[in-house]
């Protein structure tokens, strides 16, 4: 609500302080923060677009009130922020600021029951919802770990997919609070593997009970963030996966030196610009990604793949409901031999997808996905469970719905098995309606009822979380 804000800060300057003269700037002689319990105040102070002694535009208060407030929700931690002048000495022309903030609820230790699957539309489906495809066990999310938001994650787990997971991630190592690090290992095991897809499914195999892949990985990332919209990211992903004999009777070109087991280097440099006002859920701003990754550095390693990624997403809003959404990718492989079957995947894993193949999977060297969404703001308010929630981060809930028109196109150039893949080498066209609910700036739950151009209707769910 940047213009009701506006609006309101010029309305009450005039009615309290008629003096005031709106085509100069005001002082920030200070900022007070409010409502920390946990959050260090100079993590507060550098997401800030402002600081004590700045001269800002009297007429652009509530604008930059608004982006600075989106600046702190975008970090994941507070449920709610809000953002006020408490003192107006209209003859200095200085105001003191004043930063209100409900921290969520920061520690997430849950058990873990959850599809082995790529998503749930496709264990609900194509697998028939079988519980064996499952895995149980524990996960825990501790965000905001020391109050520098920072956060550590776990997991340990049973079922389809054992696993035990660790990763810490430390935004701000130097006074600037510019450069960050994430450290992570990873130790997986899998009775049952794919090891080719044929008529855009993957097909699985189990041998009896025998183990048939068993992945490490660790992983180091660096993160320089310059300003608030700018950052670059040096990762480092060290992998070895051990196979069992019997996989390569079904796939010979599962590693692509054809042997039992794979190690591989992979080093990938980021760059991006986002300037979206909520990133789960923008109303405007402008976001793009760079990447480049190279895996293997030779011939004789056991992968050698050169791959670039550029994405670049737009977000416009029409009044207060009406939300515009124009997104694309393109993904390009610098090195033209067939890879390892574990790195020739495209669209159909994790979010790489055209809304109406959720159940598909296209393998492929390059792939290209355009995407336009127009939203309708059906409900934004905050509701107050009040002692019916004993836990205080979650009293007070802001809720917002949206109804969305979703229209997709994507293509992936596949030369190695397009031949058992028809949805390959051609264009995939998507389109559908969607109920979009986010929940306490941090959890956005989707429903869509999508048809690909094949005729095919599905409901498809997803979910995304800011953290």
């Amino acid at each position: 609500m940047p213009f009701l804000y506006r609006l309101f800060i010029v309305l009450s300057g005039l009615i309290l302080f008629p003096g005031i003269s709106f085509n100069q700037t005001v002082t920030v002689k200070a900022i007070e923060i409010y409502g920390l319990k946990r959050t260090k105040e100079s993590i507060i102070h550098r997401e800030l677009t402002f600081h004590v002694g700045d001269s800002l535009d009297q007429m652009s208060l509530g604008e930059i009130f608004e982006r600075n407030r989106n600046n702190l929700l975008n970090l994941g931690i507070f449920n709610e922020v809000e953002i006020n002048i408490r003192d107006w000495d209209t003859e200095k022309d200085e105001i003191n600021i004043v930063i209100e903030f409900t921290e969520s609820w920061y520690i997430y230790a849950v058990p873990v029951f959850e599809i082995a699957d790529r998503n749930f539309n496709v264990w609900w489906t194509t697998h028939n919802h079988a519980f064996n495809r499952l895995n149980i066990g524990a996960r825990l999310d501790w965000l905001n770990f020391t109050g520098r938001n920072d956060k550590l994650k776990a997991k340990w787990q049973i079922g389809y997919t054992p696993k035990q997971e660790i990763e810490y991630r430390f935004p701000y190592l130097n006074k600037r609070q510019s450069l960050g690090v994430t450290m992570g290992m990873l130790h997986s095991i899998n009775k049952e593997v794919s090891y080719q897809s044929r008529n855009n499914q993957e097909e699985f195999i189990m041998l009896d009970e025998r183990k048939l892949q068993d992945k490490v990985r660790a992983l180091v990332k660096l993160q320089y963030r310059p300003t608030h919209y700018l950052r670059q990211e040096l990762e480092w992903t060290f992998e070895q996966i051990k196979i069992d004999t019997g996989v390569l009777i079904y796939n010979p070109n599962y590693f692509r030196n054809g042997d039992t087991k794979h190690s591989s280097l992979a080093v990938k440099y980021s760059y991006e610009y986002d300037d979206r006002d909520l990133r789960i859920y923008p109303s405007k701003g402008i976001k793009a990604l760079f990447e480049a990754e190279k895996r293997g550095w030779g011939n004789d390693d056991d992968e050698n793949t050169l791959t670039s990624t550029i994405s670049m997403e737009w977000n416009h809003s029409i009044g207060k409901r009406w939300l515009h959404r124009l997104s694309g990718v393109g993904h390009y492989s610098l090195s033209r031999r067939q890879p390892s079957y574990i790195h020739y995947r495209a669209l159909g894993y994790g979010q790489k997808f055209v809304r109406g193949y959720e159940l598909y999977v296209i393998d492929g060297l390059d792939y290209l996905i355009g995407k336009y969404q127009i939203s309708y703001r059906l409900l934004q308010k905050q509701v107050d469970f009040g002692k019916m929630i004993p836990v205080e981060q979650f009293r007070k809930m802001p809720l917002e719905a949206f109804l969305s028109l979703h229209l997709e196109s994507g293509r992936v150039t596949d030369p190695f098995t397009g031949d058992k893949n028809p949805l390959a080498n051609n264009w995939l066209f998507g389109q559908g309606l969607g109920l979009n609910v986010l929940l306490y700036h941090n959890f956005l739950i989707q429903l869509n009822m999508n048809r690909n151009h094949l005729g095919e209707w599905g409901f498809f769910i997803h979910n995304h979380t800011s953290f």
